[in-house]
């Protein structure tokens, strides 16, 4: 459980204070501060082993599960177990427990579609839309005119989908600099 914690102290350059570390992990896992009371120690083992346990093996799963059921406050203890499990479920669910490589990754293919679609002009879904829109008006709004501004709405809204994407992950990349003195 140790080098646990000593990873996401270093990730996340903790103070040694355990109140200023429990408080600075409960806001990467995004824990209003009224779910935080006990053992501080034990919290905050806890809250690390939450952030690292998509990326544990099985029987440091089990140790971090263990932990985190040992805590006094049981609100604590089911918001953990959720931030353990939801990511498991869809990692994009939880940036914060995702590696740097994994962040990483994801944000090379959002850029990739970004600069694809600036490649062909802005967002094409929007000129689809206003070539749909300008077709519907002048000649009805025949199957194929709502067929092309159907796909064109999709485009737009595939494009602003990735746009947050991007702004979400880049903002954990950033928060990990930041908070790690930029390590």
């Amino acid at each position: 459980m140790s080098n646990i914690v000593n990873t996401i102290s270093h990730r996340y350059n903790l103070p040694q204070n355990d109140t200023e570390a429990i408080n600075k992990l409960a806001k990467v896992l995004d824990l209003p501060s009224h779910y935080i009371h006990g053992d501080n120690n034990k919290i905050a083992i806890a809250l690390a082993g939450a952030i690292m346990y998509r990326q544990l093996p099985r029987l440091e799963k089990i140790t971090v599960m263990q932990s985190i059921a040992a805590l006094s406050y049981r609100p604590l203890v089911g918001q953990l177990v959720a931030k353990c499990t939801d990511p498991m479920l869809q990692p994009q669910w939880g940036e914060w427990s995702m590696t740097n490589q994994e962040l990483e990754e994801v944000l090379l293919l959002h850029n990739s579609f970004n600069r694809w679609s600036s490649i062909l002009g802005a967002n094409p879904g929007a000129y689809g839309v206003g070539g749909s829109v300008w077709s519907i008006v002048k000649q009805g709004a025949g199957k194929g005119n709502i067929i092309v501004l159907v796909a064109s709405l999709a485009l737009i809204g595939i494009h602003e989908f990735s746009y947050q994407e991007t702004q979400r992950y880049s903002a954990e990349l950033e928060r990990r600099k930041h908070l790690s003195g930029g390590q």
